[in-house]
């Protein structure tokens, strides 16, 4: 049996990013999502690569496994070539349909999801940090989702020369809807709210259901949902295809009045009587002078209390000696001045650390006091 898909394809910068860091494949037979990781001048980089090395490996007649690890060759030198770009990977989750088979290729946390006669499975695994522990039964799928470090990949794309890509086939049927998407859309919107868009009947209204789902659960991240109807060949009317990005303004906040400061409108309106004799004002030169002091002054008393506070309230996990150590305070040094604090010393070395570990570690990322102790055990920091 050969089936064809009805498809439409979405990705929305969401409500809390300046970027949005995904890419999507809409090249049927061939259909992919990659969610980069690495920062605005990294991350969205590392999934273009990775998505145009994908189609243009598939294009080529490369099975889909092998042209997903070139797009892993690819990210990879790119990042070897650029220090500006060190450390950056992406998620894949990509699939082929041949005939009524669905071959996938899947690393990271973008998942895959079917849904057949009203049931819907997630047909991919998560390579996340709480993922493994899931499947560990360290945590359940509840606790999981509330997690404050289920963002953190255990593998990735273009993170290592040689990547553990995933490989599976599914068998499909007709009236079968595939979902791939980022976890921009699955972390925030729940398992209910997910099999309840695919029901609908056309892709796109899927797509722009499931967006609209995330942004309401607070679009925490880029979203990209890729949307796949099959259905007989003979019956369907057409292969239609349709790629949309939504990307949402930033709003600038209101204009200045003009370069120099000054309202032109106000400055029109305000003509002097003619009789009225000018009184003696400062001049321009000691009013500015002053309300710099002031500021100066301000902004010196805010500093002061946000740094004390920030060394109590802000920690990290860092390295000291060659070992692990949890840090209070902020990860940055201003010449001799270190803006952080050893809190807690740890016997385990940076060296046993397994290669994500030690992204965790090298990241430097802030967290409160509940959340860097649930990391360093995690990190297997205590005996």
């Amino acid at each position: 049996m050969t089936l064809v898909a009805r498809s439409s394809a979405l990705s929305d910068i969401g409500l809390h990013r300046k970027v949005n860091e995904d890419a999507f494949v809409v090249a049927p037979p061939l259909f992919a999502v990659c969610d980069g990781m690495g920062g605005a001048k990294a991350g969205e980089v590392a999934s273009g690569i990775a998505a145009d090395t994908l189609k243009a490996g598939v294009g080529e007649g490369l099975p889909l496994l092998e042209a997903a690890e070139a797009a892993n060759a690819a990210v990879y030198a790119r990042a070897e070539e650029n220090a500006a770009q060190t450390g950056m990977g992406t998620t894949l989750t990509a699939v082929v349909i041949e005939g009524d088979t669905g071959h996938f290729a899947h690393i990271g946390d973008s998942r895959a999801y079917l849904l057949r006669d009203g049931e819907l499975q997630q047909v991919s695994e998560d390579h996340s940090l709480v993922g493994e522990m899931v499947r560990d039964g360290r945590l359940t799928e509840e606790e999981a989702a509330v997690h404050p470090h289920r963002s953190i990949l255990s593998r990735a794309l273009g993170t290592e020369s040689l990547a553990r890509i995933d490989e599976f086939e599914v068998d499909l049927r007709s009236g079968d809807v595939l979902l791939l998407c980022s976890d921009g859309l699955s972390g925030p919107v729940p398992a209910s709210a997910i099999q309840k868009a695919l029901a609908r009947d056309h892709p796109t209204d899927v797509a722009a259901r499931l967006i609209a789902e995330a942004r309401k659960c607070g679009g925490p991240d880029n979203i990209t949902a890729v949307v796949l109807r099959l259905e007989d060949a003979p019956e369907a009317c057409e292969d239609v295809t349709e790629e949309q990005t939504l990307i949402t303004p930033v709003d600038e906040g209101p204009a200045a009045a003009d370069e120099a400061g000054r309202d032109p409108a106000a400055e029109a309106a305000a003509e002097p009587g003619p009789a009225a004799a000018p009184e003696p004002r400062p001049s321009r030169a000691a009013v500015r002078g002053l309300g710099c002091l002031t500021l100066l002054l301000a902004l010196l008393v805010v500093v002061a209390f946000a740094g004390a506070l920030t060394l109590s309230t802000v920690f990290f996990v860092g390295v000291e000696d060659g070992r692990l150590a949890v840090y209070s305070g902020l990860p940055v040094e201003v010449g001799a001045l270190h803006l952080h604090a050893v809190y807690r010393r740890s016997p385990r070395s940076y060296e046993m650390l397994q290669p994500f570990e030690r992204r965790l570690v090298d990241d430097r990322s802030l967290h409160g006091k509940a959340g860097v102790m649930t990391l360093s055990e995690t990190l297997g920091m205590w005996p």
